[in-house]
């Protein structure tokens, strides 16, 4: 719903008479649930081991992901897959959805913003995973013109902004840079599919397309974040970065887990180097631990712990914990 664009410019709004919930797509979970493999998700809902898992229920896992990827949360995109295990069915669902929003934008932003809120639309998904500069945008824009506009679209929960800070404590939203900070897609798929982008490397060589979309990878960790924080307030994302002239350093997201401030790296395949994430835990001493989500299987070495992309819900809050096991006895 692009309510978010409507509210923003609203005076006199009903203060302490609307409740609001930030909904998400479909988590990888909820995926999981949708093409009935409730076994699987009770498994990784259940695991909390770091010993690796076997490796033909890995690989299973890798591959429902890899399906994720290119159909994403969006439900009427994964009813469809349900349905006719078609993908085009599901990017023309993805078309239609895209095709919508620009057209909505018509009913709730003024009639001089619609020209910024088109290009913003159309070219954010291809800076994803990067430092957002508004002069990359292609054309004769300035920033005063394109800020406002990058707002709204923040305001409706297409694209979520992902915040610098120092993380040096809680909360982190105290040390932000307003002028540094990356950005995601409402949905991995549907970013994907506003660029046009082909899926058949998702089918023909998955674990290269991990490696090679790795900015699609580090979305979805954002994504499933978001997913997993408590629906009765808008969580932000942030990252961590440090730039000297003798080390250049960047972590992809800082979370507050329980009251402490973890460091996550994503890495697109198996990954190894991990340089950005220990001289994060070095010099930020309260932070006790760093994970990384890649494909390699779980693991724990020192004061890294080593995830699967599938996992992200082990850093649920344990509001979502309750909702997540709700949802598995019902």
């Amino acid at each position: 719903s692009l309510l978010g664009v409507k509210t923003a410019g609203e005076k006199g709004f009903p203060v302490g008479k609307v409740n609001f919930l930030h909904l998400y797509p479909l988590t990888f979970f909820e995926f999981l649930s949708a093409l009935g493999q409730e076994k699987l998700r009770l498994f990784l809902e259940e695991y909390h081991s770091y010993e690796p898992i076997a490796n033909p229920l890995h690989e299973k896992l890798l591959q429902l992901l890899k399906f994720y990827f290119f159909i994403g949360g969006m439900p009427e995109a994964i009813a469809k897959w349900v349905e006719t295990k078609n993908p085009m069915d599901s990017f023309l669902v993805h078309q239609s959805l895209a095709d919508t929003y620009k057209q909505d934008f018509e009913k709730y932003a003024k009639k001089h913003q619609l020209k910024y809120l088109n290009v913003l639309f159309d070219q954010i998904p291809y800076f994803i995973g990067n430092q957002f500069k508004y002069s990359e945008i292609h054309g004769e824009y300035k920033k005063r013109e394109l800020a406002p506009c990058l707002e709204l679209l923040c305001h409706a929960n297409i694209i979520h902004k992902i915040l610098h800070t120092a993380g040096n404590g809680l909360p982190l939203g105290a040390e932000i840079n307003l002028e540094w900070f990356k950005i995601i897609f409402l949905d991995t798929a549907l970013c994907q599919a506003v660029i046009g982008s082909d899926l058949s490397p998702w089918f023909l060589d998955p674990k290269a397309t991990f490696i090679n979309q790795g900015s699609v990878v580090e979305a979805f960790i954002g994504q499933e974040l978001l997913c997993y924080s408590m629906p009765q307030r808008k969580m932000n994302l942030y990252f961590w970065k440090r730039e000297q002239r003798t080390s250049n350093a960047e972590v992809d997201y800082l979370y507050d887990y329980k009251g402490q401030i973890i460091p996550i790296e994503v890495k697109s395949g198996e990954g190894s180097t991990l340089k950005s994430m220990h001289l994060f835990l070095e010099e930020h001493k309260k932070s006790p631990y760093g994970v990384r989500f890649s494909t390699h299987n779980y693991s724990s070495i020192g004061n890294v712990d080593s995830r699967p992309h599938y996992a992200v819900a082990s850093l649920a809050h344990e509001e979502q914990r309750e909702a997540l096991q709700s949802l598995i006895e019902s």
